[in-house]
């Protein structure tokens, strides 16, 4: 509001300052993720629909991705803690260049595997890691939520512009391959352009205490012998299934099963980034001041809340309430209080190693719920793909409930 004074009457807070580093990551990822928008959310629709990839195939290629980024979490984060930061987040995007290019040029079932496994070894998995490590580095720890949020508004916004590009391209030029390929193409460019722009501008952030650090398995079992953050990695992974099964399943479901245009498949995707581009800040802000571990419960009740809807109703206001009201609420704070309360257990030279770990959770989510998915949705059983999200989301909340008892949440 106008003014240095608040509805209350007291002086207005000063918005915090943060690191130009943290800035600078926030419009790389909104330029990032536009170009990963022009590819994801209508990736399954081309290699089944034009290539002729059955679904389970398409899963299982998938799967492979996740794979490959679990292995690739496991390195990334010791080798972000000992040669920094910065020499990481490039390896990974010139990988996800060459992974995007791979998967525009994949004219079968073996290119699309291969452009699979370079995406999943160096690409996107890598990146979230050294990136959060780097936020971390620069900020403060009671605004690391408010700082993370932020980069992840940059990541909506371009999120949000990219599936609704790429639908208003499909509608206009046609539902053609090379349609669909020349999208693939510009991701790669996209992509290519963040790297060059980070290597220009933004400094490395490693601690220094983390210099004599070693890329060696120690890291990882040091890490894994923390109780607290070993029974978090338990719960995240459970939440992860949900959150990396909708991006993949939803748009397929909604297409091939409803018949719903592609224009609205991207309306209704591009309503999950706006509702992050207006919220994400004002969550995030809730959550610097309150138990990370308590707004991950709540994350799971939203989950299991988004599931319930998608059993009981088909129609496009249903997905829409479903998937841009409590998916995307649940995605906020897990992607927020995740990645705060991981670096808030690290230790100062183990952060890219903890926050490694934490992605790895999502990698191997990964890896499972779009083979589920694809094999259940080959079979014409959309509701058990709903039915078990409502699971996952159940057993995540018992564990987080059961985590509280047992005295493991932190401040």
């Amino acid at each position: 509001m106008p003014g240095g004074f608040s509805v209350t009457g007291g002086r207005a807070r000063k918005p915090p300052a943060f690191d130009r580093r943290v800035w600078l990551l926030v419009g790389a990822m909104l330029v990032f993720r536009f170009g990963q928008g022009l590819f994801y959310p209508f990736s399954t629709i081309y290699f089944h629909n034009f290539v002729g990839i059955p679904l389970s195939l398409i899963g299982a290629g998938l799967g492979l991705l996740a794979a490959a980024s679990v292995l690739s979490g496991l390195a990334s984060g010791p080798l972000a803690d000992r040669y920094g930061r910065k020499p990481v987040m490039l390896a990974a995007l010139s990988g996800s260049a060459a992974s995007f290019a791979l998967f525009a040029a994949a004219g079968g079932l073996p290119g699309y595997l291969a452009a699979c496994l370079v995406a999943g070894l160096a690409g996107s998995s890598m990146f979230d890691a050294s990136r959060n490590a780097m936020v971390a580095d620069v900020t403060p720890a009671g605004l690391r939520a408010r700082a993370y949020g932020l980069v992840r508004v940059g990541g909506n916004v371009g999120w949000a512009l990219g599936p609704a590009a790429a639908g208003l391209v499909a509608a206009s030029a046609g539902s053609s391959a090379g349609t669909y390929r020349l999208m693939f193409a510009g991701t790669a460019a996209l992509t290519l352009l963040v790297a060059l722009s980070l290597a220009l501008l933004v400094a490395e952030s490693r601690p220094a205490l983390a210099a004599g650090g070693s890329p060696s398995p120690g890291a990882l079992r040091e890490a894994l012998s923390d109780g607290r953050f070993a029974a978090l990695l338990g719960a995240a992974f459970l939440l992860y299934y949900v959150f990396a099964q909708d991006w993949q399943a939803l748009p397929v479901y909604a297409r091939n099963f409803l018949g719903m245009e592609e224009g609205r498949i991207g309306l209704f995707l591009a309503g999950n980034g706006l509702v992050v581009i207006l919220l994400q800040m004002p969550v995030a802000r809730l959550l610097d001041a309150r138990s990370k571990m308590g707004a991950l419960l709540v994350c799971s009740l939203l989950f299991a809340a988004s599931a319930a809807t998608l059993l009981i109703t088909e129609s496009f206001l249903g997905i829409l309430v479903a998937f841009a009201g409590f998916f995307t609420l649940a995605e906020m704070i897990l992607e927020v209080a995740g990645a705060a309360l991981a670096a808030g257990m690290a230790p100062p030279g183990r952060r890219g190693t903890y926050l490694a770990l934490f992605g790895v959770c999502f990698g191997a989510a990964q890896g499972i719920s779009p083979v589920v998915a694809g094999a259940l949705l080959d079979a014409r059983m959309p509701d058990a793909v709903w039915g078990l999200q409502l699971a996952a989301a159940g057993l995540a909340a018992a564990a987080l409930l059961a985590l509280r008892r047992r005295g493991l949440r932190r401040p």
